[in-house]
């Protein structure tokens, strides 16, 4: 093999390991990790929010799995059957928050779950929604979703 083929051989094999290499950081740096959601349990309230009687409210972990610290601004949320019924029209809702997460910590929301009569509370319901944060001074937000045990 001649040196000018060996030596193009060389820069290609050079120029994929360091564009292989430029992926995996770009990667690496553009990925974080979201918080993640957890119902821990729902009860019936006496609680007003937004004004009327909330009928129940979920008590939601929010792990920052992130190492480092993530302050939530508000949760803007709905809740769904977790398989589509026909006729049945999400119930939507948005609490304001104002705590930080230190990194690997969680934190407990609660989330009014409002009386709905469209709303099959006997089945699994899911919370779907978006949390809007900060994390190191950048705003954020993030695609949550949960699972809600039926409440029989």
């Amino acid at each position: 093999m001649s040196r000018r083929r060996i030596a193009s051989v060389t820069r290609l094999a050079l120029s994929r390991a360091a564009l292989a290499c430029a992926v995996v950081v770009a990667a690496a740096c553009g990925a974080s990790q979201q918080p993640q959601l957890k119902v821990l349990s729902v009860e019936n309230s006496a609680v007003t929010h937004a004004g009327r009687a909330a009928d129940m409210v979920l008590f939601v972990e929010v792990v920052n799995p992130a190492e480092r610290p993530l302050e939530l601004h508000r949760l803007q949320y709905r809740f769904e059957p977790s398989v589509h019924v026909a006729g049945v029209v999400p119930v939507h809702g948005e609490v304001l928050l104002s705590r930080t997460v230190d990194p690997g910590a969680a934190v407990v929301v609660e989330v009014p779950l409002p009386h709905d009569d469209s709303l099959p509370l006997d089945e699994e319901l899911m919370l779907r929604g978006r949390l809007y944060a900060t994390q190191d001074q950048l705003q954020r937000s993030f695609d949550v979703r949960a699972r809600v045990a039926a409440q029989r």
